[in-house]
């Protein structure tokens, strides 16, 4: 006689949500259920189905959730957080490795989950244009090593690397995720980095062209503090550093990079 194998998902959108955690590690509800809304008829449909099938997928551990209260563009509520547990993790990637979800700090949480929506975001916003791709890399695979100056081996990691191409077009960006907790001063030092592996030329050999780099911001006040700060430095050529909101995000996506590139507010 044939078992049931438990652990093996039940509907294609369950292989889905796993995949989307094992991606991106952390996600909210409302966020799983926008990445699977085009299986449903409407975002409210989505997110009625997602609950139900996250819960499904609590059931037979394959999930784990957490109930956390997170600053920043969850507006400081406190929402459902979902991951995969060891079972879950070992479904949909074959291997085992143990998951601790629960150990997380709060403030990596937020950061984590900030990152999803950028990707979320971009992956919405493609969605709408007419053969149109993006291709998103998380950490590690959007890591970058080089050599530096004195022989020694460094890793950029951004948080994430996007590609947009179109019939006539790519665009590229490395993106970091601000959520307004570290000085400035960091933020500086953190695209010089970013100058350095350009003058590096690496990137450039292999895809002939230099990423922007992406800075994402949770305020406008943030963004005009650094759009400042990074106007101010003389070695950060004006022509590497993007800073918006999450809201802008979609019209740079649209647009391309070429009207926000080192857009500095006016006095």
């Amino acid at each position: 006689m044939n078992f049931p194998n438990f652990l093996t998902p039940s509907y294609p959108v369950h292989q889905e949500l796993l995949e989307r955690l094992q991606t991106h590690r952390f996600a909210t509800t409302h966020q799983l259920s926008r990445f699977t809304t085009h299986h449903y008829g409407s975002q409210r449909s989505a997110l009625r189905q997602t609950l139900r099938h996250l819960q499904k997928l609590e059931n037979r551990e394959l999930v784990v959730r957490l109930e956390r209260r997170i600053g920043g563009w969850q507006g400081g509520s406190s929402v459902s957080i979902w991951a995969l547990s060891t079972s879950g993790y070992r479904v949909v990637s074959g291997t085992s490795r143990r998951q601790r979800p629960q150990e997380i700090s709060t403030t990596f949480l937020g950061h984590l989950l900030a990152a999803t929506e950028v990707s979320l975001v971009f992956t919405e916003t493609i969605q709408g244009m007419d053969r149109w791709k993006v291709g998103i890399y998380q950490e590690p695979a959007c890591w970058r090593d080089y050599v530096g100056a004195h022989g020694q081996v460094i890793t950029l990691k951004p948080d994430l690397a996007v590609e947009i191409t179109g019939l006539d077009f790519t665009d590229r960006y490395f993106v970091e995720v601000d959520r307004a907790t570290e000085n400035p001063a960091r933020v500086v030092n953190k695209t010089r980095a970013y100058g350095d592996y350009l003058r590096s030329g690496v990137e450039q050999e292999k895809t002939g062209m230099f990423p922007a780099i992406l800075w994402l911001v949770p305020t406008e006040k943030r963004r005009d503090q650094l759009r400042r700060y990074l106007a101010s430095e003389p070695d950060l050529p004006s022509d590497l550093w993007i800073v918006l909101t999450l809201e802008d995000l979609p019209h740079l996506v649209r647009d391309g990079p070429e009207n926000y590139l080192g857009v500095v507010p006016p006095p």
